[in-house]
């Protein structure tokens, strides 16, 4: 469990999403901001599932469903927003939503569903592979970039992610043990030029 909650809120803190009615970019949360739970109703929760197992295709069991409150509600009340993540947690497969509520009055709340690990909610990533911050975590550049082609664990907790590209051509990140940002370095392998 312990797993899923630190994965799902690494996650949270560096994945790119422009911001509706006075939310910050998600980008921006600072680590350990997210708390397990939810803010909707039960109408709210009952009706964001629906939209959910659309969207995925399945039934979703309540056991496999986690929530986690990553942005307080800002504005007035009837017109407050806020964001949540949910996790789907099956068997073989985790999959991550961001979902933004808005309330509509007094009583009732809209909401957006948008897929964690698309590439189309990265609107915060740099133009360049050499233009992440110090601090971005790990989930976000994975965002950006895909899946790393290597991994390399340090004993200390520290890591690397290599990208290879064309022309020998390799880009690594390292990271500390808070999957925070710490170096870039890339660098063109002699054989391969």
């Amino acid at each position: 469990m312990k797993y899923v909650i630190a994965f799902s809120l690494s996650f949270i803190i560096l994945t790119g999403c422009k911001s509706p009615e006075g939310l910050a970019p998600v980008s921006n949360i600072k680590p350990g901001v997210a708390k397990e739970g939810t803010l909707a109703n039960t109408q709210l929760i009952l009706d964001a599932k629906v939209g959910l197992e659309k969207i995925v295709g399945t039934t979703i069991n309540d056991s496999e469903l986690l929530k986690f409150v990553i942005q307080q509600p800002t504005g007035k009340a009837g017109a407050r927003s806020w964001r949540e993540m949910w996790v789907i947690k099956k068997s073989k497969n985790t999959s991550q939503y961001l979902l933004t509520f808005k309330e509509v009055g007094l009583g009732s709340a809209s909401f957006e569903i948008k897929q964690m690990d698309k590439r189309s909610a990265m609107d915060d990533c740099p133009q360049s592979v050499s233009d992440f911050k110090k601090g971005q975590t790990n989930l976000f550049i994975k965002g950006c970039l895909g899946e790393p082609d290597n991994i390399n664990q340090n004993p200390d907790g520290r890591y690397i992610y290599f990208y290879y590209r064309s022309k020998g051509v390799v880009l690594t990140y390292l990271f500390n043990s808070e999957n925070e940002l710490i170096k870039f370095k890339a660098y063109q392998e002699k054989n391969k030029a």
